[in-house]
């Protein structure tokens, strides 16, 4: 049996794509993730994306809530001092 080089080559490209197709296929699987049911997968990426925008959200949001806590505790202690000192400098 002679085969032709484009015809080895041809060979050889299937041949090598198969065989990645079925070690990232198993990789996947490993990893638990379903290459069975492919909408589903991205379905789930796509959750996870979501949960994690708004984890980052609320990091945010919290983050900013305690930078505004801390001002304003300041702001009140520094009123708080200085109606104090007036009030000592009127008696």
């Amino acid at each position: 049996m002679n085969l032709s080089e484009q015809q080895m080559e041809a060979l050889m490209r299937k041949a090598s794509r198969e065989a990645a197709r079925t070690a990232v296929e198993d990789l996947l699987q490993k990893l638990g993730v379903d290459t069975v049911d492919v909408r589903e997968t991205q379905k789930d990426f796509a959750h996870l994306r979501t949960q994690r925008k708004a984890s980052e959200q609320i990091g945010t949001w919290t983050r900013r809530a305690l930078l505004l806590f801390v001002i304003t505790s300041a702001c009140t202690l520094l009123v708080t001092g200085i109606k104090g000192a007036f009030a000592d400098l009127l008696k």
